[in-house]
């Protein structure tokens, strides 16, 4: 059932990040779900994974549907292609900005 998953690699001290990687699960079609909504829609799925390659945890509390680190997703689901206002602001908080 997992989606896909993110591997993140940092440094000991200072925890700075040197590599992460990306996993797509094939059991799931992929694509553009604006032109097939019955796939699963690749943009949606790799925002929510490049966040936790800058840090970010999956959220999962239903009051956190709409962000894009919410951590269920189906097909069709185009939403979190963009970061939602608590996206923002976790990583404002993760990078002091």
């Amino acid at each position: 059932g997992v989606i896909a998953v993110t591997t993140v690699w940092y440094t000991r001290f200072g925890k700075q990040i040197v590599e992460f990687d990306m996993l797509f699960n094939t059991d799931f079609a992929w694509g553009d779900a604006n032109a097939n909504p019955s796939v699963m829609d690749l943009q949606n799925i790799a925002t929510h994974e490049l966040g936790h390659s800058a840090g970010m945890a999956d959220l999962y509390t239903t009051a956190c549907f709409d962000e894009t680190m919410y951590g269920y997703s189906t097909e069709g689901e185009t939403a979190k292609r963009t970061l939602n206002t608590g996206d923002i602001q976790g990583i404002q908080k993760l990078y002091g900005a």
